[in-house]
């Protein structure tokens, strides 16, 4: 794990492989920052699509040079960290996702809280609907609860987007989020109690 966060860090400048959209965005320092960071990302098997995708947002949002290099080169620790815990098959979407929960304070330990619920289940969609909630004020806690107790009972992508669904609607008519979420959580749960251990269809 060290020796990874290292070479991210460090981001050799490995020019292979440029993204053309990088030198057309770009200026030139930066242009050769971030290909580095990519390179780096590609030589220990990371995605690096949300690298790039994460440098062009910057430019298109204004930012100078330095931030934009800091933005992906934090990105890449955190997609690092993530695969760290998710394991080597992780998909790439998987790891993208991860990444996007971390930045909204998910925890290490929450990922593998995460993981080890979901057994060999993809995590794209629970870690999208935890990126959710938080991103509309459900406590951090309160969030990753719900989420490792509805992925540890089974509960399939469907259901996932109808629990999401219903904690925004909920939100959006003035419900308090923790109690939104809590509330659509605890009632899936119920449910699940009475259709074989899993949210039903």
């Amino acid at each position: 794990m060290l020796a990874l966060l290292v070479a991210l860090a460090l981001a050799p400048n490995d020019t292979r492989a440029q993204d053309p959209r990088l030198a057309a965005r770009l200026d030139k320092p930066t242009q050769i920052a971030v290909n580095a960071i990519v390179d780096s990302a590609r030589a220990v098997a990371l995605p690096t699509a949300p690298l790039v995708e994460k440098a062009l947002e910057g430019a298109a949002a204004g930012s100078d040079g330095p931030r934009i290099v800091v933005a992906v080169r934090h990105l890449a620790v955190r997609m690092g960290a993530a695969k760290h815990v998710l394991g080597p098959h992780a998909s790439a979407d998987e790891i993208k996702a991860a990444a996007g929960a971390m930045d909204f304070g998910v925890t290490v330990r929450d990922l593998a809280r995460l993981h080890a619920a979901a057994g060999k289940r993809p995590l794209t969609m629970p870690l999208a609907v935890l990126t959710d909630l938080l991103g509309r004020d459900v406590p951090l806690v309160t969030a990753t609860s719900l989420v490792v107790q509805l992925t540890r009972a089974g509960a399939k992508d469907a259901e996932f987007a109808l629990f999401q669904r219903n904690v925004r609607l909920d939100i959006e008519h003035g419900a308090d989020p923790a109690v939104a979420a809590t509330t659509r959580g605890r009632g899936m749960m119920l449910k699940a109690a009475h259709t074989g251990g899993r949210p039903p269809e």
